[in-house]
């Protein structure tokens, strides 16, 4: 085995080290901390601690992204994962000088540092990858809640356009009226000043509440859940696969170990 097949491993050992992800994932929350510290007003001693401290945490990221494209086989091959790209573009904008004409930006950019937790936390990345599989589904889901939104909106502006507020003089108002409801922000409010002129409103706006917040809001939830439940088995069972492969190495590995063994006693026997 070459010097450098050898370091390769070295390093894979590290970056999977349940400690040197401790690390990474404790510098991750400093940084994160640093930038919110950042945005007060701070004596100019305190604010050159947190640039000298900015510049060492990007020096880190750079080294620790160095270390796991080092440690592959084929240094490519570490962009062939989405996480892992994830990961190199955060790396990359966090590059961008924090003095300058657009500090602004550049401080603005740093705090997406925090969104590596996602790649570091199997749970997190789960959580994303459940999203992202029930994404179709959700998108039906939610075309269907926009028609029910768009048919209760020009009902609304129909009966309640004369209302004092205002809240239902066109369509797009009373799109925004009618999110207003289905997040309960002040929603008796609404309700009760359209029915000083329809006494029977209340209705319209139960029927809305149990389509909309009760109905496909929990679809959504729903068909999350059910994501990640199917995200988990299938997680479940690739260990099982991989304990499986393990064992039948072991099994091998011993199957070899024991005709050696065999061999040896012949030998020793043909000896005496």
């Amino acid at each position: 085995m070459s010097n450098f097949k050898m370091f390769q491993e070295t390093l894979s050992e590290l970056i999977n080290n349940k400690y040197f992800e401790l690390f990474i994932m404790g510098i991750i929350i400093f940084s994160a901390m640093l930038i919110g510290i950042d945005t007060f007003k701070l004596n100019p001693v305190y604010e050159d601690i947190i640039f000298t401290l900015d510049k060492v945490i990007t020096v880190v990221f750079v080294i620790e992204i160095s270390l796991r494209i080092t440690s592959y086989k084929k240094p490519w091959h570490f962009f062939k994962s989405g996480w892992n790209i994830f990961d190199f573009i955060i790396v990359t904008i966090s590059l961008v000088p924090i003095n300058g004409n657009h500090s602004a930006v550049a401080r603005l950019l740093r705090i997406f540092r925090i969104l590596r937790l996602i790649t570091i936390m199997p749970e997190l990345k789960g959580i994303i990858n459940a999203l992202f599989k029930s994404s179709k589904s959700i998108a039906y889901v939610l075309i269907l809640m926009f028609i029910i939104f768009y048919i209760f909106a020009v009902t609304g502006t129909v009966f309640f356009e004369n209302t004092k507020s205002g809240l239902w003089v066109d369509v797009g108002t009373a799109l925004l009226t009618l999110f207003r409801v289905m997040t309960f922000e002040g929603w008796t409010d609404v309700m009760y000043e359209t029915m000083e002129i329809h006494p029977w409103s209340w209705i319209y706006y139960l029927v809305f509440i149990f389509l909309t917040t009760f109905t496909f809001l929990n679809m959504i939830i729903g068909i999350i859940l059910d994501t990640l439940n199917e995200e988990h088995k299938k997680e479940n069972k690739e260990a099982e696969e991989d304990d499986k492969k393990l064992l039948r190495e072991i099994v091998k590995q011993n199957r070899v170990l024991v005709k050696k063994i065999e061999e040896l006693e012949m030998k020793v026997d043909n000896l005496r």
